[in-house]
């Protein structure tokens, strides 16, 4: 009698299994779930990017046609990356740009040198800012701006 017992729990386990598989399939053929499940966005996240700064001799007199390459950290092994494309100052002194495209990163490097030779090279690692106060609760999770404002005083070779 114990035996029948079993074998008719394992039935009917059996038969209960299938009669949820097919209420849970036609519930999600109506779009019913059972819980609130994460939404999956797809892409890769990224971030508007700017770069800004004035470079200044000793004296404070603002230095033209100063080259400007900001580069990310390579993820993995290899060399850094260009973030932005090679800029000179202005007669300002000062330096600007900016990507739609960049993909969030914590710090940047920035390298500025003085292609005619005058003045001294220099490099310094900035710490990337993100502004999200804009962001809308509605917007997606990579939705962001990036920037960096970083100035340089360079020194006579």
């Amino acid at each position: 009698m114990h035996r029948q017992t079993q074998n008719f729990m394992i039935m009917k386990t059996k038969v209960l299994n299938k009669i949820n598989s097919l209420i849970v399939l036609i519930l999600g053929l109506l779009g019913f779930n059972s819980c609130d499940s994460p939404v999956a966005e797809y892409g890769t996240p990224h971030a508007t990017f700017e770069a800004t700064g004035t470079i200044t001799d000793q004296e404070n007199k603002p230095l033209k046609n100063i080259q400007v390459v900001v580069r990310q950290k390579a993820y993995g092994v290899g060399p850094a990356n260009a973030l932005l494309p090679e800029q000179y100052t202005d007669e300002e002194g000062m330096y600007r740009g900016s990507r739609n495209d960049a993909f969030p990163m914590d710090s940047v490097d920035i390298i500025v040198t003085d292609t005619a030779g005058v003045f001294e090279s220099d490099s310094v690692r900035v710490k990337v800012d993100y502004d999200r106060s804009h962001v809308s609760q509605g917007d997606h999770w990579y939705a962001g701006e990036g920037y960096v404002q970083q100035d340089f005083q360079l020194k006579k070779k």
